[in-house]
């Protein structure tokens, strides 16, 4: 009979720091890094770091999905239930405190994906605010929303000078 390896996964595994470095016609781009992640992960769009999010959350296993991705064509589809390959840090959790982007900086840590979303926290690191969040669509709503409330106080304080 042959052993399987238990893969354990760490706390915080599912914690990602997210980088604003610019925003183009509403959408904003920048990096997002993970200490499981061998390199930054850079996106141009929201659509493109919610993806490139839930595949790593994909190929962690963690937090486990809740629902499985269908396909039509059997070269697209998941064979089963995925199964946890080992983890392996790349770096330290000082790519926390060491990376920012440069409108806005975020910490998304999702607990949860349950209901066909995300469920977990997110946090203005500039100005060291924790909101909760319960699906995907409140994370893109809470993060526009402070990256519109930075602009406006960007340009209140260009106005005053």
């Amino acid at each position: 009979m042959a052993q399987t390896k238990a893969v354990i996964i760490p706390n915080g595994a599912s914690r990602v720091l997210v980088c604003i470095d610019s925003i183009t016609d509403e959408e904003p781009a920048g990096r997002w890094y993970n200490p499981f992640c061998s390199d930054p992960v850079e996106f141009e769009s929201v659509l493109q770091l919610l993806c490139s999010m839930e595949d790593f959350y994909n190929e962690m296993s963690f937090p486990q999905c809740s629902v499985q991705r269908r396909s039509w064509n059997a070269v697209g589809r998941p064979p089963g239930r995925a199964k946890r390959k080992e983890v392996k840090r790349f770096m330290s959790d000082e790519v926390f405190t060491q990376n920012k982007g440069d409108r806005a900086t975020f910490v998304v840590q999702v607990q949860f994906r349950q209901n066909a979303t995300w469920q977990g926290t997110v946090t203005w690191a500039e100005k060291n605010e924790i909101q909760h969040f319960r699906s995907v669509l409140e994370l893109i709503r809470l993060m526009d929303d402070s990256l519109r409330e930075g602009e406006e106080k960007s340009k209140a304080s260009g106005a005053a000078d």
